[in-house]
């Protein structure tokens, strides 16, 4: 009898370090062409600052092989926007699923991506269901322009590398000035000597920010220009 097919993986789960510190789950969105695995030591960089979170690492909907992104950048025309809008719903979906099953509600959800995962994270962010209330997109742009009568309830935190050139540092700054002017709480932090990547610096400035927020402070993080 020939073996059955294995099940396609949907998502990467790290269960907590700990019992008792507060329970978060913390929602990782990776970038094009690539896959949870790739992203699991950002994830348990961030954990060891949440020990009580459950890590979840996604993954991408359109599969290639071993590696998966999320949707087709090139998709700029009225079909585009609707498979975005898709993946988005199937993406929020599957986020509530999971604080169904953990019994962790939004206000304890992060949401934290790169790159394509960023823009997504984004789009998350603006999207009605409200999975998440904080996102943090590493290296991340806008998928479509702001409406100015957007409401986005999530805090956003904006880092990218001074140096990136896959996705220039413009594009999180025209991110940031949008947001702002709707009046979503938002951060903008550009890493010195940072380029497309996500290096322990970028977590520890992640980090920070989200418990500036859990804790309601600001504080410039070091090494950072804000714009």
């Amino acid at each position: 009898m020939a073996d059955e097919p294995r099940p396609e993986q949907v998502w990467l789960e790290l269960p907590p370090i700990s019992a008792n510190a507060p329970r978060r789950l913390l929602v990782f969105l990776h970038g094009a062409g690539s896959s949870p695995e790739t992203f699991a030591p950002v994830a348990i960089a961030w954990q060891l600052k949440f020990p009580g979170a459950t890590a979840v690492l996604l993954q991408g909907v359109r599969r290639f092989g071993a590696v998966a992104d999320w949707f087709d950048p090139a998709g700029r025309d009225t079909r585009g926007a609707l498979h975005l809008d898709e993946v988005v719903g199937t993406v929020g979906g599957r986020i509530a699923g999971l604080q169904a099953t953990l019994g962790i509600g939004p206000a304890e959800t992060v949401a934290i991506g790169f790159g394509q995962g960023a823009t997504l994270a984004l789009e998350l962010a603006r999207a009605p269901s409200g999975v998440a209330s904080i996102v943090v997109a590493y290296a991340g742009r806008l998928a479509r322009p702001l409406d100015g009568a957007e409401r986005i309830g999530a805090t956003v935190h904006l880092i990218h590398g001074e140096f990136d050139s896959v996705v220039p540092a413009v594009h999180a700054g025209r991110a940031y000035r949008g947001l702002r002017a709707l009046g979503t709480d938002v951060t903008l932090d550009i890493v010195e000597d940072e380029a497309h990547t996500i290096g322990q610096e970028m977590v520890n400035l992640g980090t920070t920010r989200v418990m500036q927020t859990v804790f309601r402070g600001r504080a410039p993080a070091r090494r950072t220009t804000l714009h």
